[in-house]
């Protein structure tokens, strides 16, 4: 029902007499409409609180699909049309000594442009960036990126403000996928003598050809045969692993001290002596909830969980009842603490799944999965979601996943990482949260085509509790063994075009369509 207000008759007279006469000052009826519009609607913000609103450390941002790293200065001032918000075109002018700007209401219009246009550039406060955009660095020099220096020497920085984000509040996450310690690598690392170090001495590799040929083992009915060389910076993928704040994995296979060799076959035994490889890769963390954690059965599962206990290794998604097999990792990372679950939806690999008195997997399930969420919520900052699911061989999100990546968002998760496929998959930025649907092979020996040989790694940048940047970093699997990054011009670009085509949502629609090339690059 409205308010009415009610006014005397007598008292409503003297009010037009005292309007009439002139005897009341345009103060005091100013005084008296603003209390009287305080009963129904806020009182706008005072203009100190306006002003020191508007002095803040700027971002740029480009497309979320951009490979730039940085832009200068000198690039800022000559762009045309920079999408800047209204509030801001008095500040980015100072800054950047241009006024050639696209005027939009809010920062969040200017993301949302940025976010659905990959020509765009755009100009933001620090603390509205998220993942749907890529941040730069302005000449050279990052503001929302772990371990970058302090913010005094930022170029897009107001005279009148003496701090900006809080470095300190800055943390990586890095999720890989299957590692399995079977087949290729004990053959690479033992048979051909080349060490324990040899996986994770990968640096930088370039596809030099590739060749198609029909395949069933293909959503698209092929795959390619390629070569590829090195490229150098031996041991950049062991630095980069081990510099993050938070390292996960999905360990494909029992570990066992007495592990039987498997050539080529499809069942797994990890051999025990090749487990410091993790520890070397710096992970903290790897989910078990997968189709092949029961390879050497129970047993293989209970001494699995043991080695990894002994290794410092933390793990999540099987164990000897449901509910050892739900319990999450809990990581501590220094003011913010990340949970991680982890559930297995392989088809026809329910029979795996734990019960209330028999081992087993996590299932995944949308109730089970609603109920952890629920009750790990209130013990983390970030909620992480890491399902083994889906068919192998496709990089299209399926129907099914998409559902219910939506509900495990919607339910409080804020990142999600799949994997099971052997391809990455498709991602999605679902209500600013960073989905991806499948990161691929991590350390796995399936070189058999291009496809399976490339994975991504999740990088995630978090600023306390907040997820602010994610964005996939594509690498190769050599010698079956080996991720290497893959450089943009030569297999890197290519392997991000693919993942972007079939990814969902507003960000990616200039990319449908538009399969990649089969020529190297």
């Amino acid at each position: 029902m409205k308010k009415v207000l009610y006014v005397p008759t007598a008292m409503t007279v003297i009010f037009i007499l005292v309007l009439l006469s002139g005897s009341c000052s345009a103060e005091q009826l100013e005084d008296q409409g603003r209390k009287a519009q305080s009963e129904d609607i806020q009182e706008p913000s005072s203009s100190n609180q306006a002003g020191s609103a508007l002095q803040t450390f700027l971002v740029p941002i480009a497309h979320l699909t951009s490979d730039r790293e940085s832009v200068s200065m000198e690039e800022l001032s000559q762009a045309r049309k920079l999408a800047v918000p209204h509030e801001l075109r008095e500040l980015a002018g100072e800054l950047i000594g241009s006024s050639d700007f696209q005027s939009f209401d809010s920062a969040e219009a200017v993301l949302d442009h940025v976010s659905r246009t990959p020509e765009a550039i755009g100009l933001v406060p620090w603390d509205k960036v998220d993942p749907r955009v890529r941040a730069l660095a302005v000449d050279g020099k990052p503001l929302l990126e772990p371990g970058a220096a302090s913010p005094e020497s930022y170029p897009l920085q107001p005279a009148s403000v003496s701090s900006g984000p809080d470095i300190q509040k800055l943390r990586r996450i890095v999720a890989a996928g299957d590692v399995v310690m079977d087949r290729g690598m004990p053959y690479v690392v033992f048979d051909q003598e080349r060490g324990i170090d040899f996986p994770l001495d990968g640096g930088y590799a370039a596809v030099t050809a590739r060749v198609p040929e029909p395949s069933q083992a293909s959503e698209f009915g092929v795959i390619h045969q390629f070569n590829a060389e090195r490229r150098g910076d031996a041991g950049a993928v062991r630095k980069y692993l081990r510099d993050a704040d938070l390292t996960l994995a999905n360990f494909e296979n029992p570990v066992l001290e007495d592990a039987i060799y498997h050539p080529d076959e499809p069942t797994f035994n990890g051999d025990l002596r090749l487990l410091p490889i993790l520890n070397k890769a710096g992970v903290d963390g790897v989910t078990l909830a997968n189709n092949h954690i029961l390879d050497a059965d129970v047993p293989g599962l209970e001494e699995t969980r043991e080695h990894l206990k002994d290794a410092g290794i933390s793990y999540a998604g099987a164990g000897p009842t449901l509910e050892a097999a739900r319990a999450p990792m809990i990581f501590d990372l220094g003011e913010v603490k990340v949970g991680v679950l982890s559930y297995q939806g392989v088809p026809y690999y329910e029979w795996a799944w734990a019960t209330e008195t028999t081992p087993g997997t996590a299932p995944l399930n949308e109730d089970v999965m609603r109920e952890d969420i629920k009750r790990l919520r209130p013990e983390v900052d970030v909620v992480v979601v890491m399902p083994h699911w889906g068919k192998e061989y496709i990089a299209t999100p399926e129907p099914e996943q998409v559902e219910f990546a939506h509900a495990a968002m919607d339910a409080g998760a804020d990142l999600f990482i799949g994997g099971h496929p052997h391809w990455p998959k498709g991602i999605e930025m679902y209500r600013g949260k960073p989905i991806f649907y499948s990161v691929g092979n991590f350390l796995f020996d399936q070189s058999w085509s291009e496809e399976t040989s490339t994975g991504i790694f999740a990088d995630i940048t978090l600023y306390g509790d907040r997820v602010v940047q994610a964005r996939p970093i594509p690498f190769v699997i050599l010698d079956r063994s080996q991720p290497n990054f893959l450089v943009p011009e030569a297999g890197g670009k290519r392997a991000l075009d693919t993942i972007f085509s079939v990814s969902l949502g507003p960000e990616f629609e200039a990319y449908k369509g538009s399969p990649a090339n089969d020529s190297a690059e």
